[in-house]
């Protein structure tokens, strides 16, 4: 039986590795003012930045449980199996919406994975479940090692401001306006229940990336995995970031960087950068 993988607009995953990789893309619709984009692949990111920048109310919209019916309808008349791999259910209704679908077709072959995250991190749970496909290994197989795999795959970053977060409703108004009046360089991470959380408050860039260095030199990364560093329409912050763990001799070679996609980039802001890495 035959497996096709699916994931979500907010792993960032380009229309280039969508066909290498025949990952399949569950579009998650951009709401840019009066417009409605289907999904960040369809709007230029100068296009978005500029509109972000520019005070443009934009939010992010859940796929319709119908776009998972499709899905699902069709593989179960083609006899295939179906692993999707989702933004975190601490983040977006994406995953509910999922099960939603799932129970309304009614089909052992759907398997949903709650990826604990988002961006590139999902993406690599993403990747790996290809890899096992090629391993020969069944739609349930695949889930089930996904489901122990996503809780190595970390993500860390830091953020110029809280400011879209907050604006996007993914953390209290309140916390934010403290710490941006204290000038913080928030660092985040998803939790193992795939929420957000800052797990430290820093002041300064430089103190920020070496406080970034520290935390990613605390865990024992698999060699085995590219680290994927990341950024937010400028990469000048990432590549510091990238020469700061190059000093810290981090052994893991490290792919070059790649942007966050508007999806995400809507509730993280500008000049934010980070890395997404594989625990042993």
């Amino acid at each position: 039986m035959s497996v096709r993988i699916f994931t979500d607009s907010a792993s960032d995953i380009t229309l280039q590795e969508m066909e290498e990789k025949q990952i399949g893309l569950i579009a998650m619709p951009l709401l840019c003012g009066e417009k409605t984009y289907i999904d960040d692949k369809t709007i230029p990111m100068t296009t978005f930045w500029e509109m972000l920048l520019d005070g443009v109310n934009i939010k992010t919209s859940l796929p319709s449980p119908e776009c998972f019916v499709k899905i699902f309808e069709e593989a179960k008349n083609k006899k295939e199996e179906v692993v999707c791999i989702l933004i975190s259910s601490g983040f977006s209704g994406t995953y509910q919406g999922a099960m939603l679908a799932k129970s309304m077709v009614d089909y052992e072959g759907i398997y949903i994975i709650d990826s604990k995250c988002a961006a590139a991190a999902e993406k690599q749970i993403a990747f790996y479940a290809c890899e096992l496909r090629e391993k020969g290994m069944s739609g349930k197989e695949i889930a089930e090692e996904l489901e122990k795999f996503r809780s190595r795959v970390r993500l860390i970053a830091c953020l110029d401001t809280l400011e879209y977060l907050a604006r996007g409703g993914r953390l209290p108004k309140t916390v934010a306006a403290i710490g941006n009046k204290l000038q913080f360089k928030p660092i985040i991470t998803f939790t193992k229940e795939g929420e957000i959380e800052v797990v430290k408050k820093t002041r300064g860039a430089k103190k920020a990336m070496r406080d970034m260095a520290v935390l990613a030199e605390e865990c024992k990364i698999d060699p085995e995995f590219q680290a994927i560093p990341l950024f937010s329409q400028d990469d000048t912050n990432c590549r510091e970031y990238m020469a700061t763990l190059q000093e810290a001799d981090l052994k893991v070679e490290m792919k070059q960087p790649e942007e966050i996609g508007a999806t995400i980039a809507t509730y993280i802001g500008p000049e934010a950068y980070g890395i997404v890495f594989v625990e042993s």
